[in-house]
């Protein structure tokens, strides 16, 4: 008799043939010390250094505003374009705090069960 191409699937079972799902999902974050590690997602450390910086640059261009604001040669200064665009970075980076706190919250709730 031929099998078909997928994969078999193995899952452990306790005495009365329940899977037994919370010691594996335990052991699997245990390290040989028998504590639990949880790896840290880079991406996530990333977004919350953006949004920091996001929020950081914004209120600084605001409390620099004088020199964003004078004479000019003709051309548009790079402080004033900065002054205009600091709302605009500020609003990105609580909107980036904002959905960084969700996606935490729903690791949190997937990890309590």
């Amino acid at each position: 008799m031929e099998q078909s191409g997928s994969a078999v699937g193995f899952r452990e079972v306790d005495q009365d043939g329940k899977p037994v799902v919370e010691r594996v999902q335990s052991e699997a974050g245990e390290d040989s010390t028998g504590t639990v590690s949880r790896g840290i997602n880079p991406f996530i450390v990333v977004l919350w250094l953006m949004a920091a910086a996001l929020i950081g640059g914004g209120v600084s261009a605001f409390l620099n505003a004088n020199l964003a604001i004078g004479p000019s040669s003709g051309a548009m200064p790079l402080p004033f374009v900065i002054f205009s665009l600091a709302p605009y970075a500020i609003l990105g980076g609580i909107i980036a705090v904002i959905c960084l706190l969700l996606w935490h919250a729903t690791q949190w709730q997937r990890r309590r069960g």
